[in-house]
């Protein structure tokens, strides 16, 4: 069985307006916490036997925060664990989040002598005053600069990210921006819709009328933009994710396919399906100091079950976790198969379902196809993937 593994490090230098991650501060405890993770990694992996013959990690994704924070020391030291337990599959994928303005030549020389072979840069806007508005830190200048680096000295896998629609943002800047990141030829685009919300900074904005802002022409601006990034060659596999062939990201994908996933760190969430297609979900306290508190003393990994402070453990039953399946799966533009459905729920998919997606299909808003090994994918394509809360809606 392969899993995978998200590692949190929730340091930031500074908060973006728009930001509903959780984050806190960076502070001298960077070290601590690093060793902190360590323990619990050992943990996590031998609680559920990963072990690189039966059980293997597939994906790791170090995220944040900003884990562009870390030292080379403190990097090292998470790549020498992974080095010492040989736990990964053959064609493993390692990836780390970086602000463009981390990026250096040093860092990127040092990034290239570790296991992580996919770095995914955190772009967000090509345009200075958009980033400024938003206090996102760095300028279209460390972004350029972090492209080229990315471009010229990293040897694998690169991806970027972006913010379609953020505040003073428009068409002809946006387009701009886009077509310069083209040029540096990132094997992988994330381009997210902006979401307001109402606990951020951007959201209390919004809210008491401080700014106005117009979902229309974001919602607009998106649509144009995924149409240009398929037309340069840039796929749409999941609602905001586009990539060259094969470049797909694994990590995410093992999300979307209904697939266990480790969480380590503060604030980190990890799942694990049993059989029946059930399972077991927790969720590592935002309190940092409890955090490493508890994993510097190793003998406390036998009582974190019942220590309510450090983790929150949600049982999900077997009906939440076909919810689940059909949620994160149908993001997908490839959907899900009757097979897939079966292999985890050992039953076939309900009729009051199926019926669902019949009348998608009159619409043309969901595709119906029969495979070869008597499996049908159902899959609601570029238009129905637009409606996917509409229909999810149908269906619980």
């Amino acid at each position: 069985m392969n899993f995978s593994l998200y590692i949190h490090i929730p340091f930031c230098v500074s908060k973006c307006l728009y930001c509903d991650f959780y984050s806190v501060p960076k502070n001298k405890i960077l070290d601590s916490y690093v060793d902190s993770v360590i323990t619990e990694l050992s943990f996590r992996l031998n609680e559920y036997k990963i072990d690189g013959v039966i059980n293997k990690l597939q994906s790791v994704y170090i995220g944040g925060g900003t884990p562009s924070l870390l030292s080379f020391f403190q990097i090292n030291k998470l790549n020498d664990f992974f080095l010492s337990n040989n736990v990964f599959t053959d064609d493993f994928e390692f990836t780390i989040e970086v602000n463009p303005d981390d990026v250096s030549e040093s860092f990127i020389e040092s990034l290239n002598q570790t296991l992580i072979n996919r770095i995914s840069c955190g772009l967000q806007s090509m345009n200075n005053d958009v980033l400024q508005f938003v206090k996102r830190r760095g300028s279209v200048f460390d972004n350029s600069r972090a492209l080229d680096l990315l471009k010229s000295q990293w040897k694998k896998n690169f991806s970027v990210d972006l913010i379609c629609g953020l505040p003073g943002e428009s068409e002809e800047s946006f387009f701009s921006g886009l077509n310069s990141i083209l040029k540096y030829e990132p094997n992988h685009i994330s381009m997210y819709s902006l979401t307001i919300e109402d606990s951020t900074p951007l959201g209390k904005m919004f809210n008491s009328g401080k700014i106005e802002y117009d979902f229309d022409f974001a919602d607009y601006l998106w649509l144009k933009a995924k149409d240009f990034l398929e037309e340069n060659g840039y796929d749409q596999y999941e609602v905001s994710n586009f990539s060259k062939k094969g470049f797909e990201s694994k990590h995410n994908l093992s999300y979307w396919n209904h697939q266990s996933y480790l969480g380590v760190g503060s604030g980190a969430t990890g799942t694990v399906y049993n059989d029946d297609g059930s399972g077991i979900r927790w969720t590592n306290t935002q309190n940092i100091e409890s955090y490493i508190n508890f994993w510097q003393e190793k003998s406390n990994s036998f009582n974190i079950e019942k220590n309510d402070d450090i983790q929150e453990l949600e049982q999900i039953d077997v009906e939440t976790s076909k919810i689940e399946f059909f949620l994160m799966g149908l993001r997908k533009l490839s959907g899900i198969t009757t097979k897939e459905f079966e292999n985890i729920f050992h039953k076939p998919i309900d009729d009051k379902i199926i019926k669902v997606f019949k009348k998608w299909e009159q619409k043309n808003l969901c595709k119906i196809q029969n495979e070869h090994n008597d499996s049908v994918r159902y899959s609601l394509g570029k238009n129905g993937i637009l409606f996917l809360n509409a229909f999810l809606e149908e269906i619980v």
